[in-house]
């Protein structure tokens, strides 16, 4: 089955009967979903939607809403969460939300869907900055095309046509290219579910599949069974943080092979990649990528998968060496939990909206996986509420009352509460002291 530019997948098709996706290990075929695409792109062109936040846990009908509002003009909106005080940030971003719901709902007679210009449509993703607030990064569909078209070269040939199992999200820029784009385009049936754990995804192998997966989950396979033979997947890959070669083993015991693993940015896409066989491997950049680092060590991408031939400056720091380089963590306030990049000032700004706190610093705590953490200087109806909850439940009382805005990678851990914060500045000296506080010593 050949590859197709997802700008002309409607319009050159495929055979009808072609498995699409997978649902429950039932296939979809291409003839239904083109006739849900039409049917969507109808509804969103009466409805003159403009731009439209896609949020859809089932991942068939995220492409169906996907390639609905692109056919249908419209920009395609990519919320970080479905939290309810996160879209409502967002409301002034869209005009429609497109749901599990609204999908469901489609009925009508299929038509033709207009084409698609890959230059003028646009996908925009909502992700962590330093400033605190989510950070806008656009992206056309002809960029995303070209980094598509370029994991496939490399990768393609080993896949072949396996299904694409995962358990990351489609709503952020990896998991949409890895276990959407990529495999839609290259004629790979997609999953409709994620598999949040190994004993779901497990239930659900198809022979020699692709899984897409994260370190935060590869993590967690120590004591887990070897797979059979016939199970065995053709790839794995992993992205969101760097992946222990503790966890690089156990995955090669379970699995039978070695993550591949991806290093990127919303903003770049797919930066380098390595398939771990020593301790300190160091990441090699894509072919057509160029990286470059200030005396600071601060990353610098020059990269096709970008809009506008210009250097992207990024927030990591690498160590540039003979065949590559080494990632050196982030020059700003930007950290991984599980795979995904938290903003401490972002947890910051939520926690000082509360009631109960006057002040407050989240920081990462040390160690494989690092650990949130927050320091919160309780306000006067906070400390009521301190004496009279206790420790623990105050902190809980705060993880749920950031649920509103956090995703639970999000939500610190360890609490601790005093009446100033250590210092008055974020130099090093209030840095250690706050570390101290949770018996760290820098």
């Amino acid at each position: 089955m050949s590859f197709l530019p997802l700008s002309v997948l409607l319009t050159h098709g495929r055979a009808a009967g072609s498995p699409l996706a997978l649902s429950r290990g039932s296939p979809v075929g291409f003839g239904r979903f083109a006739a849900d695409v039409a049917c969507a792109t109808d509804r969103l062109r009466v409805a003159r939607c403009r731009r439209a936040a896609l949020l859809c846990r089932n991942r068939y009908r995220f492409a169906v809403g996907l390639f609905g509002l692109l056919h249908a003009g419209s920009t395609v909106v990519l919320p970080p969460n479905g939290q309810p005080g996160t879209l409502s940030d967002l409301a002034d971003e869209f005009d429609m939300l497109i749901d599990d719901g609204f999908i469901e709902s489609l009925a009508g007679e299929a038509a033709m869907v207009p084409p698609i210009d890959p230059r003028c449509a646009y996908v925009e993703f909502f992700t962590s900055g330093s400033s605190g607030t989510p950070k806008r990064v656009k992206k056309s569909l002809a960029a995303l095309e070209r980094e598509v078209a370029t994991l496939d070269r490399i990768w393609g040939g080993e896949i072949g046509r396996a299904a694409t199992v995962a358990t990351v999200s489609h709503q952020h820029l990896y998991g949409f290219t890895f276990t959407l784009l990529w495999p839609l385009a290259a004629g790979r049936p997609i999953t409709c579910e994620t598999h949040e754990i190994w004993e779901e995804l497990f239930a659900r192998l198809t022979l020699a599949p692709v899984i897409v997966t994260s370190p935060a989950h590869l993590g967690r396979l120590s004591g887990i069974a070897p797979v059979a033979l016939a199970l065995r997947p053709r790839a794995i890959f992993s992205a969101g943080a760097p992946l222990s070669f503790t966890a690089a083993r156990d995955a090669c015991t379970v699995f039978g092979m070695r993550p591949t693993e991806i290093f990127g940015t919303t903003e770049t896409g797919v930066i380098a990649t390595r398939r771990r066989t020593s301790e300190h491997q160091p990441w090699q950049a894509l072919p057509g990528i160029e990286v470059g680092a200030d005396p600071t060590g601060r990353l610098s991408v020059l990269s096709p998968f970008v809009d506008g031939n210009e250097w992207v400056e990024t927030g990591d720091l690498i160590e540039p060496v003979d065949g590559g380089f080494h990632a050196r963590g982030r020059a700003d306030r930007l950290v991984k939990i599980e795979g995904k990049r938290i903003s401490l000032l972002e947890i910051e700004h939520a926690l000082c909206r509360l009631p109960w706190a006057e002040d407050a610093v989240a920081l990462a705590l040390p160690g494989d996986p690092p650990r949130l953490a927050a320091v919160v200087v309780p306000s006067e109806l906070g400390r009521a509420r301190l004496n009279e909850l206790g420790r623990f439940r105050f902190g809980r009382l705060l993880r749920r009352a950031l649920t509103a805005t956090q995703e639970s990678s999000g939500l610190p851990r360890l609490w601790r509460f005093c009446d100033q914060l250590p210092g008055n500045h974020m130099g090093k000296r209030r840095e250690a002291e706050i570390l101290a506080l949770f018996g760290i010593t820098p």
